[in-house]
């Protein structure tokens, strides 16, 4: 007799855990493949960042990714209710807090200024990033790799998952730093919103795809 439940039954199909989170500047060309943002060649340098992508080190609180839409509706005399409904906008973004607390972390964060080493002091060189208010966002690519437990699916078992973002900016969201005694680490809430890449002919592959490894065709 058959399962009543339909569902995978095989503990691959359901996910959890952490990601990794890596950015790049819009002149590295948008990923078509896994391989594009890290390095799934066996060796020393396996899953490694490729040429153009930076990591993102530590993070807390997860790596988030939204969805939402508003929507009108059509009515008419005859019906108490609508009778169709179709959406009017859309909005994604995507967040984490970044836990390694240093001035290429703030620099994503907070849209800093350049980072420079001054190599002058008499105690070692010292690094140095300004912070005002900057009257434009930076455009960046966006992707975040997850690699699945080994488990008794064989086709997905270790396997990766990747979300790339084709082009993210800051979006609004108040983070704060605090030194002392007790209490939290340090850790800097940041959120990116996704814009449509308006080239891409398919409207549902404009805000972001994902790229599900699988042992098979």
């Amino acid at each position: 007799m058959g399962s009543f439940f339909r569902y995978a039954q095989d503990d691959g199909q359901f996910i959890r855990g952490a990601a990794r989170i890596l950015i790049a500047p819009m002149s590295v060309a948008f990923p078509t493949e896994i391989d594009d943002v890290i390095k799934l060649a066996t060796g020393g340098t396996q899953y490694d960042a490729q040429s153009g992508w930076t990591d993102l080190g530590a993070t807390k609180t997860g790596f988030q990714i939204t969805i939402n839409n508003a929507e009108e509706t059509f009515t008419i005399d005859q019906e108490l209710t609508d009778i169709r409904a179709d959406p009017s906008s859309w909005e994604c973004s995507a967040g984490t807090s970044l836990a390694e607390f240093t001035p290429e972390r703030m620099q994503v964060a907070w849209e800093g200024s350049a980072i420079t080493t001054d190599a002058t002091p008499v105690t070692g060189s010292e690094k140095e990033i300004g912070f005002g208010a900057p009257t434009s966002y930076t455009l960046r690519r966006l992707a975040a790799v997850f690699q699945r437990p080994i488990s008794t699916d064989t086709a997905t078992s270790g396997k990766i998952r990747m979300y790339a973002f084709r082009k993210v900016q800051r979006s609004p969201q108040e983070s704060s730093i605090t030194h002392a005694s007790t209490g939290e680490q340090i850790s800097i809430p940041v959120r990116w919103r996704a814009l449509p890449d308006s080239a891409i002919t398919d409207v549902t592959k404009r805000f972001f795809i994902v790229r599900d490894q699988f042992t098979g065709t």
